[in-house]
């Protein structure tokens, strides 16, 4: 608050009077916060100069509060600064209890906890744990959330934002099938060349192509995909929606009467869904052709003696479709994590990098759980 000084009458705060190098002050207006900037107009360098003494006088009825106090203390350490004797006369029994209790209650310095190494790496492991059983249970009920809006999905069809599904498919497939390809081909290649290396040893090379063919269809080509898509696709689902909450897009969407899961989570689920399938299908020919390239330049076998051998060996379909149907699983984790990961973000911009980076961890971490326990079904 700016005081306009001219318009101030300081003696109707403080009553100074002085005598030669004697001086008395009285404070006849209450002694608040409120009045500090009133009271701040007082100049003691040139009402003090050439002083060797000075009484204050506190009255009975004065109104105060801790600003007296602090008002008597830059006092005290004015005259002793200036070689002023000072003498407060308190005529205000609340005064001197309060002055008294404050100078017995002096703040002491802060000490730092000192904490055992074994102490905090126990304390941390302990956070850790909390957390990660927080996040499993709310994990656990958005999958319920989710389940519950696929059974009611029927009678709520409309509310799935459909037309967003074209783009989704073009983000999560077409433009992801060219690095999937890449990868699933060049794991081929190293598969076929480990493979035809220790076969030509017992020499079984003819086995090769049931080796790649078995090992991509079912587990790499199906693993693979998973994680590049959850790398790639997992982690801008939960930037977005991340970045959506942020600026409180979601809670405007609610507000409007949208649900967040057919409006949100559903496009991108079904996307998902629709798209892995396909992926681990094209990208199954592209890790066989890897293998077989391998092949040709360890063990000099032609295409046709690979294709005779892959069609008469143990290759089944039960291998290819079962790394398909494992592909549908991992892409409902893909889209379920970065979803969910995306609706726990708040703050602002750091909150959403962290959860970014923990969706792709936790996508990852899913679906190699998820791989090998469908190594032992199926």
């Amino acid at each position: 608050m700016k005081i306009n000084k001219k318009k101030v009458n300081v003696s109707d705060y403080i009553l100074f009077n002085r005598m030669g190098d004697t001086a008395a002050i009285d404070i006849v207006a209450p002694a608040t916060y409120s009045n500090s900037g009133y009271f701040n107009l007082f100049d003691y360098n040139k009402e003090f100069a050439g002083l060797s003494s000075l009484s204050v006088k506190i009255d009975s009825k004065l109104i105060f509060d801790s600003f007296l106090y602090i008002m008597v203390e830059q006092l005290k350490q004015y005259c002793k600064m200036n070689s002023i004797h000072l003498v407060v006369v308190s005529e205000n029994e609340f005064f001197d209890s309060y002055q008294s209790y404050l100078a017995s209650h002096k703040p002491g310095k802060l000490r730092k906890e000192k904490k055992n190494i074994f102490t905090a790496f126990f304390e941390g492991l302990g956070n850790s744990a909390k957390t990660v059983c927080s996040d499993l249970l709310k994990f656990v009920e958005f999958i319920g959330d989710v389940a519950i809006h696929i059974v009611t999905l029927p009678k709520n069809f409309s509310q799935v934002r459909w037309t967003e599904l074209p783009n989704f498919l073009i983000r999560v497939g077409v433009n992801s099938i060219g690095i999937c390809l890449l990868i699933v081909f060049l794991i081929g290649i190293i598969i076929g060349y480990v493979g035809a290396l220790q076969l030509s040893r017992f020499g079984v090379g003819s086995f090769l192509a049931s080796l790649v063919g078995i090992a991509v269809t079912r587990e790499l080509s199906p693993l693979m995909v998973g994680i590049i898509i959850a790398g790639r696709t997992g982690s801008a689902f939960t930037a977005e929606i991340g970045t959506m909450r942020v600026s409180d897009e979601v809670d405007a969407l609610t507000s409007f009467g949208f649900d967040k899961q057919y409006f949100l989570v559903f496009p991108r689920l079904i996307a998902t869904i629709i798209s892995l399938p396909l992926m681990v299908s094209i990208c199954n020919i592209a890790g066989i052709i890897g293998g077989y390239f391998a092949g040709n330049a360890v063990l000099n076998i032609n295409f046709a003696e690979f294709q005779m051998e892959l069609l008469d060996s143990s290759l089944s379909y039960a291998d290819v479709l079962g790394g398909i149907f494992k592909s549908f699983i991992f892409g409902g984790i893909i889209a379920v994590v970065g979803c969910f990961k995306g609706f726990q973000v708040s703050g602002g911009a750091e909150s959403v990098g962290r959860y970014t980076t923990s969706s792709v961890v936790t996508s990852i971490f899913l679906i190699v759980l998820v791989d090998a326990v469908f190594a032992f079904l199926l």
